[in-house]
């Protein structure tokens, strides 16, 4: 099976161990993090995320994926799938830098990211919105997805493909 993801404009592959600087960039920066659920992180940090990243792709047949540019190569930001803590369905997460917000590419790696899911046969994916992040809820709104309710993740809603 293979786990890399090409849309028109992106290349989406599973992060590797030679990774920790495009992460702990991507979550350095306020406004990126801003309505995340990682929160900014330090490069320690990121490192530990990226750990989990590597050892959900060892595990399981899915995991987050690192995006780039088609044109350039130039790193994005990123999209893919983790588990949920005591939960038996996959949670959506996409992050993209700043300097390319407002091109679609969150969209479109999602959108990459959830069909890939979907062929493989999961039925149900989650993902949970920051009140204040309108783009990402019409992101998920134009993916397919429905407001669910309010979760445990303070100011964040719980929106799900049914």
């Amino acid at each position: 099976m293979t786990r890399i993801l090409q849309t028109t404009r992106l290349t989406l592959r599973p992060y590797t161990a030679d990774d920790q600087n495009l992460l702990a960039d991507l979550y350095a920066d306020t406004d990126v993090t801003a309505t995340t659920k990682l929160g900014q992180l330090n490069n320690q940090q990121a490192d530990v995320i990226l750990q989990e990243y590597l050892a959900t792709w060892r595990k399981t047949k899915f995991g987050m994926y690192a995006g780039f540019l088609r044109s350039t190569e130039e790193y994005v930001g990123e999209a893919g799938l983790f588990d949920l803590e005591n939960c038996e369905h996959l949670a959506l997460r996409y992050v993209i830098h700043k300097r390319h917000w407002g091109q679609g590419l969150a969209f479109e790696a999602a959108a990459a990211v959830t069909g890939h899911v979907f062929q493989q046969g999961h039925g149900r994916i989650l993902t949970f919105v920051e009140g204040p992040n309108q783009a990402s809820h019409q992101i998920v709104l134009k993916l397919g997805f429905t407001m669910e309710k309010p979760c445990r993740y303070p100011r964040a809603s719980c929106i799900d493909t049914g």
